[in-house]
């Protein structure tokens, strides 16, 4: 009986804006995903969270959302903590930001971020992020 039960997917998501943690977890409904999402609201926040992953007081999560522009500390940071964490350091990882800037593409591209998600005004548009996270889970 247990084998017809869908895995449960851990989203890790470092956002600040409550409205667009709202949209994320929508878009993530949206898509049939059965998921657990963990938020992160600052930097700070973030980088005890991989902390807790580091020491093995938390598991790694199956993909992580990372805004880029969070207080007290930035997305380019974390990201780049993420990428040269040892227990996690291949997890997806899918910004999801308000840049368009093609700096900062580039400079999340170049430390091993997996998509860019720039977040759109139309919440139609935005749902189009499950899309992105299927695509970019192991087993998806």
């Amino acid at each position: 009986m247990q084998s017809s039960l869908k895995p449960l997917v851990q989203v890790l998501l470092a956002d600040d804006n409550p409205g667009d943690v709202i949209l994320i977890r929508e878009a993530l409904k949206g898509h049939g995903f059965d998921f657990e999402l963990i938020v992160q609201t600052d930097g700070e926040k973030m980088a005890g969270y991989l902390d807790r992953i580091a020491s093995g007081d938390a598991p790694c999560p199956d993909v992580v959302l990372l805004d880029l522009n969070l207080p007290k500390k930035d997305g380019f940071l974390l990201l780049e903590r993420i990428r040269k964490s040892v227990p996690c350091q291949n997890i997806p990882v899918i910004i999801v930001t308000s840049s368009d800037s093609a700096r900062d593409r580039e400079a999340t591209a170049r430390l091993g971020a997996n998509a860019y998600f720039r977040k759109p005004s139309d919440v139609d548009e935005f749902m189009r992020l499950g899309e992105v996270v299927r695509k970019h889970l192991p087993a998806a």
